[in-house]
């Protein structure tokens, strides 16, 4: 007997194999899957920080990136660790290598609020990934994030009227930054395809879209791994 869940994987992985294009929104739940969390007091920012937290009080990555820190050189060195221990010495994971295979060879552009550079280490190009709320490089030195509002402009005016895939990825139900946006995306294209991806108090589905909408409730490591199998 086929479960719900089951369902919607099969329909999810049809319209994702038989898109013209896939639209990205990743927000933290994206990150939290692969074990990075910037909201978390938990083991791995103490092993990491946890010299810091005792030192500045800080209790989280988020708090660590907008803390007030006594000098310059303590802003310094909070950033160097963050930077060289989520950037620059990550990995690809599983989540990750699983969601580059799902997008295969199809044209795609991605909006995140994730700052880790994850994404472009698992080999999705720079140039179709926008960090609308910037990188933690470019918090540490005060940057203006870079804006790629003509990018995405052309992306969606190339693919609008295609069959374009928005797959959404770990952002909160009442996220406006990205969420809303791509639901509103999904309203007015006729032939997109809405996919949210997260756990199931986070998933959010207005009456206007759930025609075209498919929710993906549960791990998001483990629904991309079922996305990403050959059944």
């Amino acid at each position: 007997m086929i479960t719900t869940m089951e369902s919607e994987i099969k329909k999810a992985r049809a319209a994702l194999q038989n898109a013209d294009a896939i639209l990205i929104g990743a927000s933290n739940g994206l990150s939290i899957s692969e074990g990075y969390n910037i909201f978390a007091d938990d083991k791995s920012f103490n092993e990491i920080f946890g010299d810091l937290k005792l030192k500045h009080g800080i209790h989280s990555v988020i708090d660590g990136c907008f803390h007030r820190y006594p000098s310059e050189a303590d802003h310094r060195e909070f950033f160097d660790r963050l930077i060289r221990t989520w950037v620059d010495d990550y990995v690809p994971s599983q989540v990750m290598k699983d969601l580059r295979d799902i997008v295969g060879d199809k044209p795609y552009f991605i909006l995140t609020t994730n700052a880790d550079e994850h994404l472009e280490a698992a080999g999705f190009s720079a140039d179709r990934v926008w960090e609308i709320e910037g990188t933690f490089r470019q918090l540490s030195d005060g940057k203006t994030p870079e804006n790629k509002q003509t990018e995405l402009n052309d992306f969606l005016y190339k693919y609008g009227n295609h069959n374009l895939v928005i797959l959404e990825l770990g952002i909160g139900s009442h996220n406006r930054i990205i969420k809303l946006p791509l639901m509103q995306l999904a309203l007015r294209e006729p032939s997109a395809t809405y996919i949210t991806l997260n756990l199931p108090n986070e998933i959010y589905i207005p009456q206007e879209i759930e025609s075209k909408s498919i929710a993906l409730r549960g791990d998001i490591a483990d629904t991309l791994r079922k996305l990403d199998s050959v059944q």
